[in-house]
């Protein structure tokens, strides 16, 4: 019983980030960037944080520094639906 429930639990938490991709991808927001951070045991290596233009904080995770480095601090961007990074030209 106790195995059957580990398994569950293991597919529930391979397929959770899948979903969690999907629906973001869906979503369309602008935003400032607030913070960007290098994580050294993850793997996705760089991060950079979101204030949206609603008050919530959007983490971006990367695996490439050149995608990184194209974001900098204090400019917007704007996600547009079906994408799954924010457009590389800050906004007007």
């Amino acid at each position: 019983m106790i195995d059957f429930i580990l398994e569950l639990l293991g597919d529930w938490f391979v397929f959770l980030p899948w979903v969690r991709r999907k629906r973001d991808r869906r979503k369309e927001w602008s935003g400032t960037v607030e913070a960007k951070k290098t994580l050294t045991l993850s793997k996705h290596a760089y991060l950079v944080i979101f204030q949206t233009d609603d008050g919530q904080r959007k983490k971006v995770r990367l695996d490439r520094k050149e995608d990184f480095d194209i974001y900098e601090e204090g400019r917007r961007y704007i996600k547009k639906a079906g994408e799954d990074l924010p457009e590389t030209k800050p906004a007007v």
